[in-house]
């Protein structure tokens, strides 16, 4: 470890660093601010000549702006470290209160500073915040004590640090790693809420009232043995919080990527503090990647001291949210990709088969798929009404046709994929736990569960229909209001679960028979069943020609990933690879989504008159036909998932409207489902009931004829008639007597001798 740097040249390092004006303050991304463009060219790098003769009567004269000589910047007005501490204290303590530097700038400009950034991580940024005091006018520290009471602390936080130098796996942190920078990454779990933490206490003496401030540890309240002031012995001492240094901290826990672990291991969690500007800066469900120091905490049995020490990370910078894709703004090539790959015209087929490209087949699951990643658009009315946009999607079908290959697919492409298994996950894990341990403190605090994970995000669910009824009934309102409500040992809390819900789902028989309704088939409910937008009967069907091509799709697979050794980089030579990758790339894939997710197209009157017409047409269709015929073939929530399709459509083309073959190509995927899934009839998909039940149901006299009728040719007792009809149809038993008098009237039923009813 190298020698450390003295506090005073410590300081002069940062002064000078601050000071330079080849050094740039970074922005939100954790870039180095740009240059302005120059006014005088407006970015053009040359400025007409007045009066100027024109070229063929086209192009006027031109000449090399004066201002920037052609370089289209303002390199005289490019930010430095010194704008950017005034900025930033000016609005204290509102907005941010850190200044970022990044790794590679501090390492350009001085390697002693960085190595000591590296090795020494508290003492150098407890300098460079001091530095920082020097570049915030006097004005500025005026006006905030004055207005806020407390002094403008500015933090210093490093980003961009590489991962070959600092990061560690949670479960890999050894005795090496104590009082070391390292970078974490995980998963957050839980978080408590920001509170203050004495940084520094002020005691008065009880004697004399001299006041004494003592530095305080990081978890435990100390007091001076001594009074300091001269000739006081005394040793009693009251705290004067009003006059002590407090400072915002909150504690964190963080846990590893469950799909980074070996087979068999416990992914591993480990408390983390975060103070001053970084509290309340991440949020449970957030990816991120932090940087801290590694440091002991001491662990007693009873008031004994033990010689095993617990183990926390001391944050100072949160480097990146991973997977916060939808946060990442694409450069200029990268956008330029982008509104390219939207121009084409068979950029849905692309994006559809880049989702699990080595699964054969599955067109129009894919298809939703993609529509489902791209989303609908969320919108408040104002009253208050909240209209989701998040589509959600149910695949039921046969085992062994790779439905938690599609699920698991789509996890990794959105910006927050969350999986979770029916069996194993009860209701609790799914919504949110109330928990009480030793990291609320013993009080009792929240512990986030799959929907609120996934809140942004994909909630992916495999075999959905093993889980019980009660853990499954949780799911309602986060689905439909996407909200969940928590009232558990005294925390009444409302938890966003702003996320779409992909499920999964067997059979009950092993094989699905079109011919019965969904529910007794899925073993879910009709309440459950009816809140998803759009789901798709899988079927395992014999067929030749098919058979042979995914024959051949996954003997391929398997011959090409056993060729590929794992870690290793594919070269573009490698085309048998190749093939089994999609038309885009993982990134720009997710790159793309991210773009147009946060597009908000509006429907134009076409398309708005096209999917009216279409579902008008249907429900006239209702009334259209003879009772006997009578269906049941769309509601008005199949009508709210048309809209949500027909905007994900039009944000697939990054398209700010949603225009008349927007609509078309959700009504197909409407089609499919209404008349494949659902056989045509919303009421005997979900309830079982087709028309001519219906039309039993309605008419007793249908129902009594139906009844005697299939007691077959002995007839039936006339107390059997009573019980059936009081079972099936609710009738009383005068009313039945009602019904079988008119009948015996009109001649379709008759009482034989032995007091037996039959058909006529």
């Amino acid at each position: 470890m190298p020698n450390d740097i003295p506090l005073d040249e410590l300081m002069e390092l940062w002064r000078s660093f601050f000071q330079d004006s080849r050094n740039r303050p970074i922005d939100k991304s954790g870039k180095e601010a740009s240059a302005p463009k120059c006014i005088t060219c407006k970015g053009e790098g040359k400025i007409k000549i007045q009066g100027g003769i024109k070229l063929d009567d086209t192009e006027p004269i031109t000449k090399i702006c004066p201002n920037c000589n052609g370089e289209r910047v303002d390199s005289k007005s490019i930010p430095t470290y010194g704008d950017e501490i005034q900025k930033v204290s000016k609005e204290y303590p509102k907005g941010n209160r850190s200044v970022g530097v990044t790794w590679e700038a501090v390492a350009d400009f001085n390697a002693r500073l960085s190595s000591n950034l590296r090795w020494n991580l508290d003492e150098t940024l407890d300098a460079a915040k001091k530095v920082v005091q020097e570049f915030i006018d006097d004005d500025t520290k005026i006006r905030v004590r004055e207005e806020h009471r407390t002094k403008v602390d500015l933090d210093v936080v490093p980003v961009g640090i590489p991962d070959e130098l600092y990061v560690v796996d949670i479960s890999g942190l050894r005795k090496e790693h104590l009082y070391r920078t390292v970078k974490l990454k995980g998963l957050v779990r839980k978080a408590t809420p920001v509170r203050p933490r004495m940084e520094i206490g002020l005691f008065e003496c009880e004697w004399e009232r001299h006041r004494n401030s003592y530095i305080q540890d990081f978890f435990t309240l100390e007091k001076p043995i001594k009074c300091t002031s001269e000739g006081c012995k005394c040793a009693d001492f009251k705290l004067r919080e009003d006059l002590s240094q407090f400072i915002d901290s909150q504690k964190i826990e963080i846990q590893e990527y469950p799909e980074d672990l070996p087979p068999g291991s416990q992914p591993e969690r480990l408390t983390a503090y975060f103070e001053s500007s970084l509290a309340h800066k991440i949020q449970p469900g957030d990816r991120v990647a932090i940087v801290g120091i590694i440091k002991p905490k001491t662990q007693f049995q009873g008031r004994r001291q033990k010689s095993e020490f617990d183990i926390y990370l001391y944050a100072h910078s949160i480097d990146e949210k991973i997977g916060e894709d939808e946060n990442i703004e694409p450069t200029a090539a990268e956008l330029m990709e982008i509104k390219e790959l939207s121009q084409q015209e068979d950029v849905a087929e692309k994006i559809r088969d880049s989702i699990s490209p080595t699964i054969f087949g599955m067109e129009w699951e894919k298809r939703a798929l993609a529509l489902q990643q791209f989303g609908g658009v969320h919108k408040e009315l104002p009253d208050g009404t909240r209209i989701r946009g998040d589509i959600h999607m149910l695949m039921m079908g046969d085992p062994g046709l790779a439905k938690s290959q599609l699920l698991r697919s789509a996890a990794r492409i959105a910006p927050r994929g969350v999986m979770a298994t029916g069996k194993s996950t009860s209701a609790a894990g799914l919504t949110a736990a109330a928990v009480r341990d030793e990291f609320g403190e013993g009080r009792w605090s929240l512990e986030a569960g799959t929907l609120v994970l996934a809140s942004g995000g994909i909630a992916c669910i495999d075999e959905i229909d093993k889980m019980s009824e009660e853990d499954r009934s949780s799911m309602h309102e986060a689905m439909e209001q996407q909200t969940i409500s928590i009232a558990k040992a005294g925390i009444n809390a409302q938890l966003k679960s702003k996320c779409s819900v992909l499920a999964a789902a067997n059979p009950r028989r092993s094989r699905f028979d079109m011919t019965m309704p969904l529910p007794p088939q899925v073993n879910m409910p009709v309440s459950l069943l009816s809140r998803f937008d759009i789901f798709f009967i899988i079927i395992d069907e014999p067929n030749p020609e098919r058979d042979n091509l995914l024959a051949d799709r996954i003997l391929e697979s398997h011959r090409t990933g056993g060729a590929l050794i794992p870690g290793e980089k594919i070269v573009d030579s490698d085309l048998d690879i190749r093939s089994l990758e999609g038309p885009i790339s993982s990134r720009m894939l997710k790159m793309y989504i991210a773009y147009a997710k946060k597009l908000r197209p509006i429907m134009t009157s076409q398309a708005q008159y096209k999917i009216k017409e279409y579902y008008t047409g249907l429900r006239r269709r209702y009334h259209s036909v003879d009772d006997q015929d009578k269906t049941m073939p769309i509601t008005p929530r199949q009508l709210e998932s048309i809209i949500r399709l027909a905007e994900a459509e039009a944000k697939m083309y990054l398209s700010n409207t949603i225009d008349v073959k927007h609509a078309d190509s959700a009504i197909d995927l409407m089609n499919l489902f209404l008349n494949v899934t659902l056989g045509g009839d919303v009421d005997f998909a979900f309830f079982g009931v087709d028309a001519n039940q219906r039309k039993k149901d309605a008419n007793p006299m249908t129902l009594l004829r139906t009844v005697v009728k299939e007691s077959g040719p002995g007839g039936i007792d006339e107390k059997e008639i009573y019980d059936r009809m009081r079972e099936e149809g609710g009738y009383s038993m005068e009313k039945v007597e009602q019904y079988l008098h008119k009948a015996r009237e009109e001649g379709t039923l008759l009482k034989d001798g032995y007091d037996k009813w039959r058909p006529v």
